[in-house]
């Protein structure tokens, strides 16, 4: 997919990125450009061999981004596809019609939606951001960044704390395991004198216990066919745990405060009479139950005795679904904030451009200022100390920094304005000649 045409530079590297992601390729044309840490100091140092001086190469499961600059975008571009194909194996005309092309202020603008999490699949995630720092940082290693590399990641960083801080996209949790737990706080308070009681073990039954051992719950036990499976499941989250057998749910459940169920049957593991038999031994203390089983596992009627409190998937998702609404909300605003970083940082890197000639301009104004010192001292001004001669000097070179304050500042906008399309060469010419405040 093709993007606005860049602008064509004469005298810095314009930002290039070449990229392709989920929205644009299926996984198997995605994961034959995926690069580990490992591998990336020889595609980095291949780059370098092809005039390709700074890149970054981000890698995950949803996109390859390369982020790179380049005095002549073209060639380098050409090159970078041909690096691609060398490493994937693929010929160029079977991956090229999934790869985008960004330059300058869009390529700027991408970078700062993906590493602010509004380019991912869930939006407001908080992995990419620390996928970007990882690859940004095997880079940084490889000695593979400078000056424009350094700026543009530093800014990215900075707009994703801004997005995450100004805005709530990050709030709200989207993951079903992570949501039954917040509820279950929420239902219990504190957890580190409850316990849990994981009847099967599925995989969001694991992932649900995972989040309750980082809430410190107090003690699990788990139920299941397979004390193999149940006995991994111990191993893999290093928590300590008692096991049991599916026959033991009740005297297990009356103990426990949580009870999460994900076990495949057709029949009901906790229909309402034990959940009224379970609450009675408990006193009426309450009891917290998730099932997270199709067809489910605990009766839904369990829900009307006092003191239970009951979600199941269904449940689950409308919670989720409601928090990404939330999310989605809070996108305009993300936008609005990266628009205006995005804008910060073009008219850094615009001004750029204009470096060599205000450096130009400030050394041979230096130079006619200094010869003329000299030459007065040489000649008329003989008589003074050192001393004064040096506060004639600071004196001088003030007003050569005053003097040319105003043109350097016009030439800024005249740079501005050209890159912008409008230029008002009255106004810059009057702004080079206005008077000194």
């Amino acid at each position: 997919m093709m993007t606005k045409r860049h602008r064509e530079r004469r005298n810095i590297p314009e930002f290039i990125l070449l990229g392709i992601s989920h929205k644009s390729a299926p996984v198997e044309i995605r994961e034959r450009f995926a690069l580990t840490a490992e591998e990336q100091p020889a595609f980095f140092e291949k780059a370098r061999e092809a005039g390709i001086e700074e890149m970054v190469y981000i890698s995950t499961c949803n996109r390859v981004s390369i982020y790179f600059t380049a005095l002549h975008p073209d060639e380098a571009l050409d090159r970078c596809i041909g690096l691609l194909e060398a490493h994937s194996g693929m010929a160029r005309s079977e991956f090229e019609p999934y790869l985008y092309r960004k330059f300058s202020g869009e390529a700027v603008t991408h970078l700062f939606t993906v590493t602010s999490s509004l380019d991912s699949m869930v939006i407001g995630e908080n992995e990419i951001l620390s996928q970007v720092k990882a690859a940004y940082r095997t880079a940084v290693q490889c000695t593979n960044t400078g000056m424009l590399m350094n700026r543009l990641f530093h800014q990215a960083f900075s707009t994703a704390k801004r997005v995450k801080t100004e805005t709530d996209i990050s709030q709200n949790p989207l993951s079903i395991a992570y949501i039954a737990t917040e509820q279950a706080v929420s239902v219990l308070g504190d957890l580190a004198d409850r316990r849990a009681l994981l009847i099967g073990a599925g995989e969001m039954g694991e992932l649900i216990v995972k989040y309750l051992s980082k809430q410190k719950i107090g003690g699990v036990t788990i139920a299941n066919r397979s004390l193999h499976n149940a006995e991994r499941i111990i191993k893999d989250f290093n928590i300590k745990a008692n096991v049991v057998t599916l026959n033991d749910i009740v005297e297990n459940a009356c103990e426990s405060d949580i009870i999460i169920t994900s076990v495949t049957c057709q029949d009901y593991l906790v229909t309402r009479p034990m959940a009224d038999k379970i609450m009675k031994r408990r006193h009426g203390r309450a009891l917290f139950m998730i099932d997270i089983a199709v067809p489910r596992n605990i009766e839904p009627a369990s829900r009307e005795v006092n003191g239970v409190h009951l979600f199941d998937i269904d449940d689950l998702k409308m919670i989720a679904q409601a928090n990404m609404k939330n999310r989605l909300n809070e996108v305009d605003l993300a936008r609005q904030i990266i628009a205006a970083d995005t804008g910060e940082f073009m008219k850094w890197y615009d001004e750029l451009e204009v470096v060599p000639l205000i450096t130009k301009m400030r050394r041979s104004f230096n130079e006619v200022r200094k010869k003329e010192l000299e030459k007065y001292r040489r000649r008329k001004l003989k008589h003074l100390s050192e001393e004064d001669f040096r506060i004639l000097d600071e004196m001088t070179h003030q007003i050569m920094t005053k003097t040319l304050h105003n043109p350097i500042m016009a030439i800024k906008r005249y740079q501005a304005s050209k890159s912008s399309g409008h230029v008002d060469i009255e106004t810059i010419v009057d702004e080079l000649f206005k008077s000194i405040k």
